[in-house]
């Protein structure tokens, strides 16, 4: 393999690794190569069809400043933090259907010099004595493959919980206990090497050439990077999907389904127990077609539609706090 060393260690944001994957898979490759570099990142990353809005806790994210990223993979949901290796394979495609097993079992050689048994499971996972310790993802197009993946070296699984799973209490805690059964982290088993001394050694193992970014090619790269920042990116190519916020009040509860796509709202339906001022609700569910989801926009649209014209006891100031808690960006 050829190792990419990209001299970018120490951002913990994972844009300027995937304007690199992109730019080894549809530019730098050749036949009968394979690339390989490893990154760290901080926050969680969802898989390009998921629905953000049902993958993260919101609140704890929020209390905490964790980060949210979309990746242009499939698969789910991860949390990572600097303990968590990310590494990336990109090489031709082959005549064969792909296997990830095909090119984690280079990875699992690697540590069994080390004296650390692992193996492979599934779809697309490594495991230690029966426990998770990597997960990965891959796309391909007419230029290649590429696969990507965590190894677990020490990483904060109270807070991978906490972060991904519903905010109830009772099914975090049930979470934690039942996550910490299935999965694995790597430290305990590497003897006191450190995190460094062992991505220093799969690159010794796997790779027999560099191929170092330049100062041009990082101008280049951080400026393709930034599409992975935009909401475009983030939120409106993910699926059509519904949103529902639901919020007692004194004044009744009150629930709010939305359907959203391409990140506008298609339909609304207001449920609840309060007391209406009106004949009915259909006038202002109408008026919400065509807004953006995003904070601003909606908390514009029910003032301007007068929300509290609708709903006995209401206030402005209730749906401030309702939409809050749904955005993290406010």
């Amino acid at each position: 393999m050829i190792l990419v060393k990209h001299h970018n260690e120490g951002n913990l944001e994972p844009y300027f690794y995937f304007a690199l994957e992109s730019y080894v898979l549809n530019t730098l490759l050749k036949d009968d190569e394979t690339y390989f570099f490893t990154w760290k990142i901080k926050g969680i990353v969802s898989g390009k069809n998921q629905v953000i809005e049902n993958e993260i806790n919101f609140k704890y994210v929020k209390d905490h400043h964790i980060k949210f990223f979309r990746r242009p993979t499939g698969g789910g949901s991860v949390y990572a933090d600097e303990n968590n290796t990310m590494f990336t394979v990109i090489t031709k495609r082959s005549k064969e259907n792909f296997s990830f097993k095909t090119y984690l079992s280079k990875l699992i050689d690697a540590f069994k010099l080390l004296g650390v048994n692992l193996e492979f499971s599934g779809r697309n996972d490594i495991l230690l004595e029966g426990k998770k310790v990597s997960g990965n993802a891959f796309l391909q197009n007419k230029n290649g493959m590429l696969m990507h993946g965590t190894l677990m070296y020490d990483l904060d699984i109270e807070t991978m919980v906490r972060a991904l799973n519903p905010p109830d209490e009772k099914l975090i805690s049930k979470g934690i206990s039942s996550v910490r059964s299935r999965v694995n982290n790597l430290k305990p088993y590497l003897n006191g090497m450190s995190q460094d001394e062992l991505i220093k050694h799969l690159e010794m193992t796997l790779c027999d050439k560099v191929y170092e970014i330049s100062c041009e090619e990082v101008k280049m790269l951080n400026e393709q990077a930034k599409f992975y920042q935009t909401d475009k990116f983030l939120y409106q190519d993910q699926p059509g999907y519904t949103q529902v916020l639901k919020k007692r009040f004194n004044w009744g509860g009150f629930e709010l389904r939305l359907d959203i796509k391409e990140g506008i709202i298609e339909h609304a339906k207001i449920n609840g127990d309060f007391f209406e001022l009106n004949e009915d609700l259909l006038p202002f569910e109408a008026s919400l077609k065509g807004v953006k989801w995003n904070y601003s926009d909606v908390m514009e649209a029910f003032e301007k539609h007068g929300i509290t014209n609708y709903l006995l006891g209401s206030s402005l100031t209730d749906f401030d706090e309702l939409f809050k808690d749904a955005f993290l960006n406010v």
